[in-house]
């Protein structure tokens, strides 16, 4: 495809972690709005704050189908990284619980 890879970026985030952030989230179905069970919980469980309705958890969100994923990145995906960090390119980041954080230590990873 023409494009060359000179930096390859992992934020690594355990998957007991990974698990707990995504199968705490929750959303309303009628209005959109987003909760989470740990970091930005509703005033009333199970309840939206903004239009009373119900909140679900997502498919996606679910722990079993959580696990399914990393269990297909470690399979598929994880291998690249010693592909790439045989050819030095591998830079890898610890994902930190606020982005603004994250993404502070991607962009000075991107320039080592």
């Amino acid at each position: 495809m023409g494009v060359q890879i000179d930096k390859v970026i992992e934020i690594y985030v355990p998957d007991e972690t990974i698990t707990r952030r995504m199968s705490g989230r929750r959303v309303c179905l009628d209005c959109g709005a987003t909760y989470h069970t740990e970091f930005k919980p509703p005033r009333q469980e199970g309840v939206c704050d903004a239009c009373g309705k119900e909140l679900v958890i997502r498919k996606d969100d679910e722990p079993a189908t959580v696990l399914g994923r990393l269990k297909t990145y470690h399979e598929q995906t994880e291998p690249l990284k010693d592909y790439y960090g045989k050819q030095g390119k591998l830079r890898t980041v610890e994902g930190q619980e606020k982005l603004e954080e994250t993404t502070k230590l991607t962009l000075a990873a991107l320039k080592a």
